[in-house]
């Protein structure tokens, strides 16, 4: 890449993203079109990016005497990001940019999925949008995501990276067949409007956006799109209780981890928060950055259409003729009771359920942990036990603290400090490898931009720069032959790459299919395997075992071993030391426990019964 990529990037962003401010989500929807085998990129091999030893030094000699350039004539500023070409794709309702030819291959599809989802949030908010919807595809991250304005104008953003699945925290349906669900919910909610609305919007010239500086302007902004002007958890549950609606029960609204979240608060007795506490403290408290929108707004909603039924709770989305233009007193016009007081019997309903589930789960001895830290840690990598120091090295990050590459003591649960992270993730940091003959944690930075891969000695905290904008991750480590094996991700494509010491390029080993998405590499002890968590395009996940030789002539079709525990998502395997068996998680009992896979005979148990 070029030095200037964070320039170009930077560019882009602010050309293309039109000021965007608005809710990010993913995903899900009715039975999704099967979209067209499309093939991978050629494999090519060995991209190398080698900084100069010694900076040029200049060939001529200064001049003696100042020179003062000659004047120059006042160059055009055009006044558009005119000259970013992208190209575009009409239909009556959609309006979609891309760049050609990179992302032409997922135009159609796109496009299908688009209308499919239009088709039945139309039929389901009764509703019409107020103007075509304008979908951008973008490819400046690594990992996958999109956000959505219904005001002042009809926008979707899309990144056509994969998105992560960690800890079932996303739905691990086709990414754009989720996501335009989930985004066109955001839209649809937000655009609906009756003759009144639609009055205003004509006489104001559209949806004014609310500005800070004309405080006026949020009056505008009511008058044309109500619905904008609504709390965050209101956005994102419903937009998570469609997705999952919509895609057949396959979602968050139904995953094992949002299920996990308030097990886990009722059995610890912690508090669950209000409307207004959820919007002021609930907010303060989450270092995961709005997670606890999508947790609380949905689990609201799932819970308002199993006690008052589908049709009521679409009403409250809907804007008929007799509807109320604000949220909350649509709420009370619809459900005859105040949103507060629902809320609370939600929360009630709740403690129930949860213990009654972990009632059930006491039926059975339940594993009891050896706690390695005396306090919560928040989220945190792969970790990598140190023999020599006796700690684990890994990635983490929680409230009041910037993430950072660590060692933990596994005696008495003290952190080191070695270096702070630049660009991590919420739930799984970064990606970490480790070679502990040459003391040396691998890690990536800018993980939500171009990730850069660096290296730093955990004795001296001494770190270099290894690639810059590699766009690799999901790092693990071959001792056999000391080179590091990663998961690239461009245009959409996922390729399993090899980096040779001394780490300064890489080689491209196989490129899958679109919608064919690995994570969680790993190495057997000896190098002759390769592990990784494996989805497909319909939304199937499994955890596979390759020969390495395999893999390395472009055969991915004849694993040694795969694990499927379906609806789950199998996640974190890595070999055992003797390299017989893989170690992973799974909430394929509705609870994350441990399960072991034995590789020669292909059968798994679960080691653990956990609560939470």
């Amino acid at each position: 890449m070029a030095k200037g990529g964070s320039e170009a990037r930077a560019f882009a962003h602010a050309a293309l993203a039109f000021g965007l401010s608005a809710s990010a989500a993913p995903l899900l929807a009715q039975t999704p079109a099967k979209p067209p085998p499309l093939p991978p990129p050629t494999d090519t091999t060995t991209v190398v990016e080698k900084p100069d030893a010694v900076p040029p030094q200049p060939t001529d000699r200064p001049p003696s005497e100042p020179v003062t350039p000659p004047p120059k004539a006042p160059e055009h500023v055009p006044q558009d990001a005119s000259g970013f070409h992208l190209s575009k794709l009409e239909t009556k309702d959609l309006t979609l940019l891309y760049l050609d030819p990179l992302q032409t291959y997922l135009t159609p599809y796109v496009a299908r999925a688009f209308e499919n989802s239009l088709a039945f949030h139309e039929k389901n908010l009764n509703w019409k949008p107020w103007e075509p919807v304008t979908i951008l595809l973008k490819d400046f991250s690594d990992y996958g995501n999109a956000a959505a304005l219904g005001s002042p104008s009809d926008m979707v953003l899309l990144d056509v990276a994969p998105l992560s699945l960690s800890m079932e925290t996303f739905s691990p349906g086709e990414r754009f067949y989720t996501l335009m669900n989930h985004e066109l919910t955001h839209v649809g909610t937000i655009d609906v409007w009756n003759s009144r609305d639609a009055f205003w919007r004509r006489f104001l010239g559209g949806k004014p956006a609310p500005l800070q500086k004309h405080p006026e302007s949020i009056l505008y902004n009511f008058l044309t799109s109500p619905r904008n002007l609504t709390p965050r958890w209101y956005m994102e549950g419903s937009a998570v209780f469609h997705e999952t609606w919509m895609a057949g029960g396959l979602g968050r609204a139904q995953g094992g981890y949002d299920e996990m979240v308030f097990r886990a608060k009722v059995h610890d007795h912690l508090r669950l928060f209000s409307p207004l506490g959820l919007e002021s403290e609930g907010t303060q408290t989450d270092f995961q950055v709005g997670a606890n929108s999508y947790l609380y707004g949905t689990r609201f909603f799932s819970y308002l259409a199993l006690t008052y039924g589908v049709d009521k709770t679409m009403d409250w989305l809907r804007r008929s003729e007799d509807s109320k233009a604000f949220y909350a007193s649509q709420f009370a016009y619809v459900f005859g009771k105040p949103l507060n007081q629902a809320w609370s019997d939600w929360i009630a309903f709740e403690h129930k359920f949860q213990e009654a589930n972990l009632a059930r789960l006491a039926q059975f001895p339940l594993s009891e942990p050896r706690h390695l830290s005396p306090r919560g840690l928040g989220s945190m990598s792969r970790g990598f036990i140190d023999d020599k120091t006796g700690s684990l090295v890994a990635a983490f990050r929680y409230p009041g603290r910037i993430g950072f590459i660590g060692r933990m003591d596994l005696a008495t649960g003290k952190l080191t400090h070695l270096t702070d992270l630049n660009g991590m993730m919420l739930y799984k940091v970064t990606s970490v490898a480790f070679d502990p003959d040459s003391r040396t944690a691998f890690y990536t930075d800018e993980n939500y931009a171009y990730r850069d891969l660096n290296a730093i000695d955990v004795d001296t905290g001494h770190k270099r720069r290894l690639l810059t904008d590699a766009r690799i991750g999901d790092l693990a480590f071959d001792r056999a032959d000391k080179s590091l094996w990663g998961i690239r991700h461009q245009n959409g494509f996922v390729t399993l790459v090899r980096i040779p010491a001394p780490y300064t390029s890489f080689n491209q080993v196989k490129t899958f299919r679109y919608g064919e998405v690995l994570f969680d590499l790993d190495v057997s002890p000896d190098g002759e395997l390769i592990s990784a968590s494996y989805g497909a395009v319909d939304g199937k996940q499994s955890v596979k075992v390759w020969k390495r030789s395999d893999l390395e002539e472009g055969n991915a079709e004849n694993p040694v071993v795969t694990l499927s525990l379906p609806p789950s998502v199998p996640e974190n395997f890595t070999f055992t030391p003797d390299g017989k068996a893989l170690l992973g998680n799974s909430y394929y009992t509705g609870v994350s426990n441990v399960v072991r896979l034995d590789i020669a005979s292909g059968k798994y148990e679960i080691l653990t019964n956990a609560a939470t």
